[in-house]
């Protein structure tokens, strides 16, 4: 006889649990497909728990994708990785793989930002302020240098696996590319 997990119990335990159910079903599915019934049988909790805690669909998304953001920094931290400073092609090799592994955080960030671009004011998630101290200078030179290597990183994450495969190019041989590309970008009027 098998034994049914137990459910969680407590704000705390189900807020974790949603926050896990949600962060499984956008790597699977993006964030558009999936429903809060869904959220609430991934993280075996009633739907009702789920508005009581968060509000509404769109809710739960923001405090996942800040909640990502955080690990995201932790990992970055973790890791050793510089918070301040130019960034050279080796480090931003590894924030690309340390994004690339965390597909529901940028997927999440991409739909959040088409469908909500105010959402995107600097500041309002962990990742930003961090990015901002390692990538941001203080003229509007580099403030679009760093826009472009954003959008640089981003665009690896979403069509890197696709680009590499239409066109046979070797994958580490574009990821180092675009890691040269991006850290030029970001060390552009820093000296």
């Amino acid at each position: 006889m098998t034994t049914s997990p137990a459910k969680p119990h407590g704000r705390d335990e189900v807020r974790s649990a949603v926050l896990t159910a949600t962060s499984a079903l956008v790597a699977e599915r993006g964030p558009d497909g999936f429903s809060v019934r869904e959220i609430a049988a991934r993280a075996g909790v009633n739907h009702a728990l789920v508005h009581r805690h968060f509000g509404t669909k769109a809710d739960v998304l923001e405090q996942m994708l800040a909640a990502d953001a955080e690990a995201v920094v932790a990992a970055i931290l973790e890791a050793g990785l510089p918070t301040s400073g130019t960034a050279g092609p080796e480090v931003v090799a590894e924030l690309l793989d340390l994004l690339a592994a965390r597909p529901s955080y940028w997927r999440t960030l991409v739909h959040a930002v088409l469908d909500s671009p105010e959402a995107a004011v600097p500041g309002t998630a962990s990742t930003t302020e961090l990015f901002s101290g390692l990538w941001r200078g203080g003229d509007e030179d580099q403030a679009v240098a760093t826009s472009v290597a954003g959008m640089a990183a981003l665009g690896w994450l979403i069509f890197g696996r696709f680009m590499t495969e239409a066109t046979g190019a070797d994958t580490e041989d574009v990821r180092r590319a675009v890691a040269e590309q991006v850290a030029a970008l970001i060390s552009t009027h820093r000296e």
